[in-house]
């Protein structure tokens, strides 16, 4: 462990009284796709203090970061603590984030620090923790790729429910979303879709019970029916004009390190949905470290996110992964960590 580190998370224990867990080095030097210019992430896991979270005054989340400007540079340290039941969360959730975390306990070189007895329940229930809950894995791939292109049916069904939504009189920009369903469900009645459509999916909240509520999803984004109607019209707009504005295909033009975090997560959620892990280092990582260096050109990428929407949304709808996460067992692990006296 570097020293650095080391003093980091004594300093942490001492300063809010809790007990790290867990340190991964994360991003490109997890993912396999880091280059000479890297900077370094760390990623961890903490037990608050007991008596502060029957106090309501507990830290869910922790970062420390040594850059003062806008970007990293590769001799900056930034680090981020989660509290055990805040990562439960995220993980039920599908972030992103919090997911390859939890697969980079299969990969031991990364590891700054492990406490082994949480890790061996960690890597032994692994299935446990996440569910089909992976759209936000969609939704981000889309979100950094959407600048750059939107292949023709996607950005036609796009319009066409724009168009015909405006048809609608929206009496009160703050009305919730779901008292107009009727009408866009009528939307639906009249034209065929395939990237616009409604969903049910999990509307629970923390540990609260497992509940199906409906959302309106445009091209992989859900919108819940209790946000208001004027912030969903104006979401709406907005991806409309950003597919809109395509990006000259130069490397000034750009942003190849948003496109290969695009074509990682697609990697990583598709090789959930057929194994149940992920892997790291990736094994797709030349190709995506070959993207972020700019060697590959913008159509050919964008063909290739495309395409693999395409299949990771076709296995999605059909996956074997749990409909939720075992939160018995979760609920049962967090009494026992925050319980616990790990050394």
């Amino acid at each position: 462990m570097s020293n650095k580190i080391k003093e980091l998370i004594e300093e942490f224990e001492k300063e809010y009284n809790s007990k790290v867990l867990y340190v991964t080095i994360y991003g490109s030097k997890l993912f396999g796709t880091d280059t000479k210019d890297s900077d370094t992430d760390y990623k961890g896991v903490f037990i608050p203090n007991i008596n502060d979270v029957l106090l309501k005054r507990d830290l869910e989340h922790f970062s420390y970061n040594t850059n003062t400007k806008n970007k990293n540079e590769k001799d900056d340290v930034d680090m981020q603590l989660y509290s055990i039941y805040k990562w439960f969360n995220l993980l039920k959730k599908g972030e992103t984030g919090a997911l390859d975390m939890l697969f980079s306990f299969f990969r031991e070189d990364t590891q700054i620090f492990c406490n082994k007895e949480f890790a061996k329940i960690v890597k032994d229930n692994y299935s446990k923790f996440y569910n089909r809950n992976l759209h936000s894995f969609i939704g981000y791939c889309v979100g950094q790729s959407k600048i750059y292109n939107i292949k023709g049916e996607r950005y036609k069904e796009l319009l066409e429910f724009i168009e015909e939504f405006k048809k609608i009189a929206l009496t009160d920009a703050n009305a919730k979303l779901e008292s107009y369903f009727q009408y866009i469900e009528q939307i639906f009645t009249n034209r065929s879709f395939k990237y616009v459509k409604f969903v049910k999916a999990s509307i629970s909240r923390g540990n609260q019970a497992y509940k199906e509520g409906r959302y309106v999803e445009i091209l992989g984004k859900r919108f819940s029916g209790m946000v208001t109607v004027g912030y969903f019209s104006n979401q709406i707009t907005q991806m409309q004009e950003q597919y809109g504005n395509r990006v000259k295909n130069s490397k000034n033009g750009v942003d190849f390190k948003a496109l290969s975090h695009a074509v990682r997560v697609l990697n990583e959620v598709e090789e959930l949905l057929d194994s149940s892990k992920i892997t790291f280092p990736l094994p797709n990582r030349e190709y995506i470290k070959s993207i972020k260096e700019g060697k590959e050109g913008l159509e050919s990428i964008m063909e290739y996110i495309d395409k693999k929407l395409d299949e990771v949304q076709k296995k999605l709808e059909n996956s074997t992964l749990p409909q939720k996460s075992d939160e018995e067992f979760i609920d049962d692990l967090i009494l026992k960590l925050l319980n616990s006296k790990y050394e």
